[in-house]
């Protein structure tokens, strides 16, 4: 998602300002001393300047802002108040306020840093807004639906503890611009994110409950009109619904060690990956026409009796494609494809270019084999009829490896032809109606049968030769690098056929 939150914790500073304020319960709190230091510098130097209460500017009954007035006298007045916090113990000012909030705006990047008052305890909310844009329907767990990209997110909040966790810190990267306003009452931020329209970005709201203490995060999809998210926003109740608390050492020790091991295995992951590259597929797991590939269960047999690259549609039915709406707005009359706007990224996912993009139609013809139509004692169930183009890279001594770099759409073309890189038609599909349509590229076949099929692939006209086909759900131990070696892992791909 747009927007990374760093959620590092800062141990010893938290343990000495919870053990301060329990054992100083009647000092001063800090953020009290330095407004009252600053109210002094102002009185003798004679400066009017403006005092904020309660950690933000306070709020009238009816959810007004009232802006304080710059008199000399008010400012004695304040003075005098913050002067009798000293004589009442430091929690009637905690009563106040959960925690202080400081914005910094950096080019692309938001960072709110929180001072919070660790005299009083966290607690744990209900959020419930009372509007809902017209169409959407309540998921439960915070998230409200209409469809495509019409829906909003209420993510979990940010209380107390949360932000201890978070380090007192929440980060927004990539962002473009920030509103300020006020939503139900509370002090918000409206973020959007550079380049929105042509990459359908999300956009995010935070609202800064002060008194109740938490943070709440709003998430919409782009299609979302602003006037609805706002209306939205602006109608959530915040009710505390109990206690919570701090994280204790031991947790905290045991959520860092658990943070380490994920880190660790992620790295052999990608260690593990790296590796794979560098070995490359096997030469004897690539077969070409008229080869059969045999999955790694024994179960099913695959040949590539024959294939074309083709100009149009035409001649193909459109009861044959799992959903031929996708193809709306990238027909020609003859029924040939319209290009597309493409990126490509490398593998660290720097954009390296942005071109227009001739496709093409891929006809593959398939004979399929049911070797074993039982396992263990049950039967399999239907054969999977679909296949991927598996991108991939030649290397100079003839092996391939797979393709780190990525090619994809602008999210604005709303563009799906090649989605998941599978077929967009069968011609035997027997799954074609209502729900049943989820397996539309499945098929029973019984032990000794064969049957034959075409599959029809969108193809990017200068990627031709980067791919191998492979079936869809195949070459499952790519990807299993926590259970098993890389040796192992190549060993139990399925294979792949090259179209040559």
């Amino acid at each position: 998602m747009d927007g990374k939150m760093n959620r590092k914790t800062d141990k010893e500073k938290n343990k000495t300002e919870r053990n301060n304020a329990t054992k100083e319960a009647y000092m001063l709190p800090p953020i009290v001393e330095k407004r009252m230091q600053e109210a002094y510098a102002s009185i003798r130097s004679g400066e009017i300047r403006q005092i904020r209460e309660q950690g933000g500017k306070r709020m009238k009954g009816n959810g007004k802002r009232e802006r304080k007035r710059n008199r000399y006298g008010r400012w004695a007045g304040i003075a005098a108040a913050l002067l009798l916090v000293v004589a009442v113990p430091s929690a009637v000012y905690a009563a106040v306020v959960y925690f202080q909030k400081d914005a910094k705006q950096e080019e692309d990047r938001m960072i709110y840093e929180f001072s919070l008052n660790y005299e009083l305890t966290p607690g744990e909310y209900q959020v419930t807004p009372a509007y809902l844009p017209e169409g959407m329907e309540d998921q439960g767990s915070g998230k409200y639906y209409g469809g495509d990209s019409q829906w909003i997110t209420v993510m979990p909040l940010y209380t107390m503890a949360e932000l201890e966790k978070a380090n007192r810190r929440i980060v927004v990267e990539n962002m473009d611009q920030v509103e300020h306003t006020v939503l139900s009452g509370m002090e918000a931020d409206v973020i959007t994110f550079r380049e929105a329209e042509k990459y359908r970005a999300n956009t995010y709201l935070f609202l800064f409950n002060e008194r109740e203490g938490c943070v709440i995060h709003i998430v919409a999809g782009y299609e979302v009109s602003r006037e609805e998210l706002l209306k939205f926003a602006d109608s959530l109740s915040v009710v505390r619904t109990g206690d919570g608390s701090y994280e204790t050492g031991e947790e905290k020790a045991a959520r860092i060690e658990a943070e380490k091991e994920t880190k660790r295995q992620e790295s052999e992951a990608a260690e593990a990956e790296d590796a794979m590259a560098k070995l490359g597929i096997p030469q004897e797991k690539i077969y070409g026409i008229g080869g059969e590939l045999r999955t790694y269960d024994g179960a099913f047999g695959y040949t590539v009796t024959g294939y074309e690259f083709l100009d149009s549609l035409e001649g193909f039915g459109e009861e044959g494609f799992f959903d031929f709406s996708r193809f709306d707005g990238w027909l020609n009359g003859d029924k040939t494809l319209r290009p597309y706007l493409r990126q490509h990224y490398d593998s660290e996912g720097r954009l390296l270019s942005e071109e227009k993009t001739e496709q093409e139609i891929l006809r593959v013809d398939i004979d399929l084999h049911c070797y074993d139509d039982q396992w263990d004692g049950s039967p399999i169930g239907e054969a999977p009829l679909d296949f991927q183009l598996d991108y991939v890279e030649k290397r100079q001594d003839g092996t391939f490896t797979w393709a780190p770099d990525e090619y994809a759409a602008v999210p604005s073309e709303e563009y799906w032809l090649q989605m998941d890189n599978s077929a967009v038609y069968i011609n035997v599909a027997s799954h074609t109606e209502g729900e049943d349509r989820k397996d539309f590229f499945f098929r029973r076949v019984g032990k000794g049968e064969t049957i034959r099929y075409t599959l029809l692939f969108v193809v990017d006209k200068d990627r031709r030769e980067d791919f191998l086909l492979s079936p869809v759900g195949s070459n499952y131990s790519r990807w299993q690098h926590e259970s098993m070696t890389v040796e192992e892992c190549r060993e139990e791909l399925d294979g792949y056929i090259r179209l040559q």
